[in-house]
């Protein structure tokens, strides 16, 4: 099958080749390899990771990045990609991939990172940066490259994240601590022609954070109000878990331990690259990567906000009972690992009418997760004290307990052609084959329609693996991808474009952890847009509408009973997503120095097949039907707003983020209203060698507040809610600024 496959690709491009003929001047055509102006890193959430950008359809759980020519992770999950990634001077360049390239080279519709390490340079030269906050977050970032002799050449490199974060907590003096090592060896040959590389990088992350906070919620109007004083962002709402309580899923017996060590993730990275250059202009270029990743990461995610009384068994350390709100937290503590072996070959080459590529990923990937869980409460104030319940601080021990056990490997060919097919009109395919090929063992119970298919496997309070009987899947996905790209020229400067991505996946290894088996049937993620684009001296303006669904969502999700409030139900849930949407994308260069550019998105993201029928304690439930209801934390209008002025040695800039009100029950009968997400900053560079720069973070301080009312999901009276309605949620960093210094000899 491969060698048909290889076969196929072959033909088709030699076919493309040989149509090409001379061809007259053309108007330039932007670049759809990768996506422009949309400031990843300026993360209103997170000061160390890249922002998720909205393409319509509900957020994935992390950004995929691309490290030299392979994905930085295999998958998401256990190892994030930022616990082993960072921007850093260590980079010699870095790009935001479209939707078309992540069909191609990843096989999910998707914007993906792609950076580039410094493997040399042509004479000795030192790059630094220094950073810090108002909060005590410093970052030491450095890298020196040079020759050595005879096109031999060497990079090396440190990154130093120490934060303490907005909100110091008790249990950490840094809620973020991050060490890459990075040392690279490289030579080049053949009139700097060819390039073979090693890359050596040590990753150490360190991570005790909580962005958790109580608040009043309006459901009439979608505000939120302070709760007794409490300030988001600022004031600590964790205890101080530095040792705490856990229940050991290997076992089953509860043990005390230091919070530090179970919450440290470390990666060992080895990448091997080639870079040639033919005569004829083709280029071959070919990146491995062994990695080695061990996973332990702790954290306490707010479950439920309510009022309790004496009576009701909660009570301090030392035993005096406690009456008040009470803030339970769920504990998710993950160990796990990956051992991955990626590796990317890819031929281009381009005459006068095309741009051609042919390439192959195979991607060997060996993980597992072992997930402990339990529920913790303590006060909802500030700086809280932990609260025991029945005399324990841990309840519901390992009751959500996942386990799986895997290896997966993924052999995809992909191929595109850039085709100048007349003086006006543009052409651009792209074809991805990928066989995913799974081994699974893991201790599921029910199968995807509840049914018991392992009694052992039923997690209980005090669930261990020793007792369960593991189970093996094995499977084979076909997952083919597709891209389409064009543009017609009417007149100079002005044309028709259009852009079709289909991406089809299959389930991920994580999908097995839980108690559920997941639905196996296909996800298919369909991409189409169709507008105008208009370019001269001063504005660079593309207007499209587009349409995108994603079939076969896969949770697991809390249900409340609308007849007994205390009763939650854990279920297996599957829909489809739909979303219809308008962009405008443009920049405007109408004087020298200065450039604004804006985006503006109307879109419609809806639940298209998800209906169920719960069956609770109290009996059979009745029929719940959330198809055509607006999707929960996405906004309907989302506007960005990125003006800057460069004068001499002085650039001033600003970014504004403008999302309308979300959906927090999928009812749709409340709401948090919209919100601003605002960035700033004044950068002067002072020689050839020194810069400085300034940057503001939240300039309006607004609070970001998100968060979810499962008992309203299914309620059909939202009264409760709809004034002073006390509950928890995540909010996005206050007002912060930060200076940089940076270096470049």
């Amino acid at each position: 099958m491969k060698i048909h496959l290889c076969l196929l690709l072959s033909l088709c491009l030699l076919s493309a080749q040989g149509m090409a003929q001379a061809v007259a001047q053309r108007d330039s055509v932007p670049s759809t390899k990768e996506e422009k102006n949309r400031n990843v890193l300026l993360n209103a959430s997170s000061a160390n990771e890249p922002r998720r950008i909205s393409i319509g359809l509900p957020a994935t759980f992390t950004s995929d990045i691309f490290e030299d020519g392979v994905p930085v992770s295999h998958l998401y999950w256990p190892d994030l990609p930022y616990y082993s990634w960072q921007q850093s001077v260590s980079m010699e360049g870095q790009s935001l991939l479209s939707l078309s390239e992540g069909a191609l080279q990843f096989g999910v519709c998707n914007y993906i990172v792609s950076s580039r390490t410094r493997l040399t340079a042509d004479k000795t030269t030192v790059k630094a940066k220094y950073t810090a906050n108002l909060f005590g977050r410093q970052v030491v970032d450095a890298n020196i490259a040079g020759p050595i002799a005879r096109g031999w050449g060497y990079s090396v490199s440190s990154f130093q994240n120490f934060d303490p974060g907005s909100n110091h907590l008790d249990a950490s003096d840094l809620q973020n601590r991050m060490q890459i090592y990075k040392g690279a060896l490289s030579k080049r040959w053949d009139d700097n022609r060819g390039e073979v590389s090693a890359l050596y990088q040590y990753a150490r992350y360190t991570k005790m954070s909580d962005n958790a906070a109580p608040f009043y919620y309006n459901g009439e109007d979608g505000s939120v109000d302070t709760f007794e004083g409490f300030n988001m962002g600022r004031d600590q709402y964790l205890p101080n878990y530095s040792t705490f309580h856990y229940a050991d899923i290997n076992t089953g017996r509860e043990v005390d331990e230091n919070i530090k060590p179970l919450n440290t993730i470390t990666n060992h990275q080895l990448t091997f690259g080639l870079n040639y250059r033919f005569k004829n202009g083709m280029q071959l270029t070919a990146h491995s990567k062994l990695k080695k990743g061990e996973v332990s990461g702790v954290g306490f995610s707010a479950a439920g906000l309510f009022a309790v009384t004496a009576a009701d068994g909660y009570s301090y350390a030392d035993g005096t009972p406690y009456s008040g709100y009470v803030q339970n937290r769920y504990l998710l503590h993950p160990v796990g690992f990956e051992r991955s072996f990626a590796n990317t070959v890819e031929l281009t080459g381009k005459d006068e009418r095309h741009s051609w590529r042919l390439g192959r990923n195979e991607w060997y990937n060996r993980s597992g997760v072992k997930m402990y869980t339990g529920i913790y409460s303590h006060e909802a104030k500030e700086n809280p004290k932990a609260l025991l319940n029945g005399g324990r601080q841990v309840t519901a021990p390992n009751q959500g307990g996942e386990f799986y056990d895997a290896h997966e490997n993924k052999l995809a060919l992909f191929a595109s052609d850039d085709w100048t097919v007349t003086q006006r009109w543009w052409l651009s395919l792209g074809l991805r084959l990928e066989w995913d090929a799974q081994r699974i063992k893991n201790a599921a119970a029910f199968d995807v329609d509840g049914n018991v298919i392992e009694e052992a496997n039923k997690r209980y309070e005090g669930f261990s693996l020793d007792k369960t009987r593991r189970m093996q899947f094995n499977n084979n996905w076909f997952n083919p991808s597709f891209t389409l790209n064009t543009r017609y020229t009417l007149r100079q400067g002005f044309g028709m474009m259009g852009e079709y991505v289909h991406v089809r996946q299959h389930v991920d290894l994580q999908d097995y952890a839980g108690v559920y088996l997941p639905c196996e049937n296909p996800v298919d993620v369909n991409m189409a847009r169709a507008g105008l684009f208009w370019n001269n001296s001063w504005v660079q303006l593309v207007s499209q509408v587009s349409f995108i669904s994603q079939s076969n969502y896969k949770n697991r999700e809390q249900f409340t009973n609308p007849q007994k409030p205390s009763e939650t139900l854990t279920l297996p849930i599957l829909y489809d997503v739909a979303t219809w949407g308008w962009t405008t994308d443009a920049v405007l260069t109408p004087f020298k120095g200065f450039s604004f550019h804006g985006l503006l998105t109307l879109q419609n993201p809806l639940f298209k097949n998800f209906s169920f029928q719960p069956i609770f304690s109290t009996g059979v439930g009745e029929k719940y039907d959330f198809s055509d209801k607006n999707v929960t934390a996405m906004s309907k209008l989302i506007l960005e707003m990125d003006p800057s002025f460069q004068w001499n040695r002085w650039r001033w800039w600003l970014s504004f983020r403008y999302q309308s009100k979300q959906y927090i029950n999928r009812t749709n009968t409340l709401y948090f209203k919209g919100r601003w997400e605002t960035f700033g900053g004044i950068d002067y560079k002072m020689n050839d060698h020194i810069s400085f720069s300034l940057s503001l973070v939240n300039i309006l301080n607004q609070k970001g507040v998100s968060g979810s009312i499962k008992a309203a999901d299914l309620a059909t009276d939202v009264s409760a809610y709809q004034h002073h309605y006390l509950m928890s949620g995540s909010f996005i960093r206050p007002f912060t600024a930060e200076f940089s210094t940076s270096i470049d000899f």
